[in-house]
């Protein structure tokens, strides 16, 4: 599915809830100097809420009727950390670090890690329906950026994975080299981990309506029940969905990769309602005495 499709509006409050510093103890010690980068993309920056496209999600948006409930794979690399039961319930200080890949493993083909969890069942609504939350903060302009590819499934078993963009080609300044600088989000479109902390990710399941698993049926998108997340190395080998290698802080450690906090939904799956459920055993009972 190519990006080139209308992008559906999407809606989010603001907040004033300030970003969390807390990835590395080496922040203690940083005096961030101004940046002369400008911010050129088309798409939200890591701190803006109201953008018409991507705005960030408050941790503290009402829209919010539920959270994953149990983790149903996790794979996290050597440079990783955390328990996995981290990125479960409301949004909290709370984190699960997926792990990175250096140069040696990318060459090697092994797997970046990831996270797949389970929800009671969510749904395409209005606008965005889920958020992801990472834990990246705002540096020399940008942001200190750890992304993720998105995929969701209904059944477990057949992901589809949401088309990506990724503009970036420098980070914003030199940093304090490759492994920690800042990257222009206005670049960056449809990856988890764009936003700084307190700022959840949205997601519109809409886009996923011409994917071959919708139209064939087996992704159901009024009943999305899991969520899986992909950590990007972020050297450039990884692409989006345009051909575009994706770049970010590369290679990093002890908390390295993605940073999983929470991911909470807009839309939940109704309950069949009473009506439903009456009308269900009546036409069973009909069934079962016609049979006799």
């Amino acid at each position: 599915m190519l990006l080139n499709k209308k992008l559906h509006l999407l809606q989010s409050k603001s907040t004033s809830k300030p970003v969390t510093w807390c990835k590395h103890a080496l922040l203690a010690a940083i005096v961030l100097a101004p940046s002369n980068h400008l911010l050129a993309g088309p798409y939200a920056s890591s701190t803006d809420s109201t953008h018409a496209i991507d705005g960030g999600i408050s941790s503290s948006s009402d829209a919010f009727v539920g959270w994953a409930e149990s983790v149903e794979d996790v794979y996290i690399t050597s440079s990783g950390s955390g328990d996995a039961n981290n990125a479960l319930g409301e949004y909290n200080s709370s984190l699960l670090s997926l792990g990175d890949l250096d140069a040696a493993a990318i060459a090697n083909g092994d797997t970046p890690g990831s996270i797949t969890l389970a929800f009671d069942g969510f749904r395409n609504g209005e606008g965005w329906d889920f958020a992801v939350f990472e834990n990246g903060f705002t540096f020399d302009g940008g942001l200190f950026a750890e992304l993720a590819y998105v995929e969701v499934s209904s059944d477990g078993i057949n992901f589809a994975r949401f088309d990506s963009i990724s503009l970036n080609t420098e980070a914003n300044g030199p940093g304090f080299g490759s492994a920690f600088q800042g990257f222009d989000m206005t670049n960056v479109y449809n990856l988890a981990g764009k936003h700084a902390s307190g700022y959840g990710t949205p997601f519109d399941l809409e886009q996923l309506s011409d994917h071959e698993l919708a139209i064939a049926g087996t992704l159901d998108l009024q009943n999305i029940q899991y969520v899986r997340l992909i950590d990007i190395p972020g050297d450039g080998s990884y692409l989006d969905s345009q051909g575009n290698g994706i770049i970010d802080n590369w290679v990093t450690t002890g908390t390295g990769g993605f940073d999983l906090r929470a991911i909470g939904y807009a839309y939940a799956v109704p309950e069949p309602s009473m009506f439903t459920l009456l009308a269900g055993i009546i036409i069973f009972s009909i069934v079962g005495t016609r049979r006799r």
